[in-house]
């Protein structure tokens, strides 16, 4: 793990630095914010810094050559112990805090935290998704937390702060993470090489709401071909509403998945509507002349009105769609607030 690898949380990083030269880090850390947003990335870097055998252990950096550079950059290193919630389950197990049924107290992170360093003189456990912790599987961790053992580091790490124990919060040091930029998003994925272009880094990083967790679905090749699909009804002139909402309704309901799935998969083609809009309402106000999209260019060109009508008429659009992302919100019938929204979009477009 280098420096360049992580985007956009350089406070934190400087932070992390001077408790380490004033001897002030504390046992325990709580890593939270968005998903996606790097907190993990910094642990895993926090964690190889202090491994590290070349470099002094008050300062934050690393010389990626030594033995535990090389076993942290491998995922092998024998003094981290690393969990995190398996896909398929929505609690974070109790066998993974401490050990299975048959081999209770034997293993697990309380257990492999008891033990001594096997390469340096430091252990450090990083716990993802410490959120997804029931009340059993938290309180089974406070004992470790309330006997901290010198030179142990315990990182959690939530996306949800409010759904970590009061009692676990109260014995970590919070460090809250910001949401990335759409520079740093859009950084991320060429430097992973997940797009193949800068244009095509920033128009994901334009979904992105900060996340490279949130950029990394959109290379969904379904959501791509849902996106181009949504961009080509926007820009039918005469707009047909029966036509986008019998499209939306039916790309819903292949892409599947359950109700929570299909919901999502709404508030997807609501964000495709809505930044088709702002870009429409980018050029209709002189901003951004070099549409690179016919759809686009052909529904600027064919609002009616002087410039202020053109920029009133796209901003109620953008107004229904924020509606429509409400409605989505309280749980109304998924094509009741399509069809609705189809109609309404007509009825704006034609004043």
């Amino acid at each position: 793990m280098t420096t360049d690898q992580i985007k956009g949380h350089q406070s934190i990083l400087e932070m992390l630095n001077r408790a380490l030269s004033r001897g002030r880090m504390p046992h325990a850390l709580l890593f939270a914010g968005d998903a996606g947003i790097g907190k993990k990335r910094i642990a895993l870097y926090l964690a190889q810094c202090l491994f590290c055998q070349q470099t002094a252990t008050d300062h934050l950096s690393c010389c990626h050559e030594c033995d535990s550079c090389k076993q942290m950059a491998a995922g092998t290193h024998p003094d981290l112990i690393s969990i995190e919630c398996p896909p398929d389950k929505a609690i974070l197990p109790l066998s993974l805090i401490i050990g299975r049924d048959e081999n209770r107290g034997r293993e697990g992170v309380c257990y492999e935290m008891s033990l001594r360093p096997m390469l340096g003189n430091r252990r450090v456990a990083i716990i993802d998704d410490a959120d997804k912790m029931n009340a059993e599987s938290a309180n089974a961790l406070l004992k470790t937390l309330e006997e901290p053992t010198a030179n142990y580091l315990m990182i959690l790490i939530a996306s949800e702060l409010d759904a970590i124990l009061p009692t676990i919060r109260s014995r970590c040091q919070t460090i809250r993470f910001g949401r990335l930029s759409e520079e740093d998003v859009a950084e991320l994925l060429l430097q992973q090489e997940l797009v193949e272009s800068e244009d095509q880094a920033f128009q994901i990083a334009r979904f992105a709401e900060g996340s490279l967790k949130i950029a990394s679905q959109l290379l969904d090749d379904n959501l791509k071909v849902l996106r181009a699909s949504i961009t080509e009804q926007l820009g039918k002139k005469p707009f047909l509403p029966q036509v986008f909402a019998q499209v939306v309704i039916q790309a819903i309901d292949d892409i599947g998945g359950n109700t929570a799935a299909q919901r999502k998969t709404a508030n997807w083609i609501i964000k495709f509507c809505a930044d088709f809009y702002h870009q429409a309402l980018q050029s209709a106000s002189g901003y951004n002349q070099g549409i690179n999209s016919e759809e686009l260019r052909r529904f600027v060109a064919g609002l009616s009105g002087e410039t202020e009508d053109r920029i009133e008429k796209i901003g109620n659009l953008l107004d229904r769609m924020i509606q429509t992302e409400e409605e989505i919100a309280k749980n109304v019938t998924i094509s009741l607030c399509i069809e609705s929204l189809s109609e309404d979009l007509k009825g704006i477009l034609m004043k």
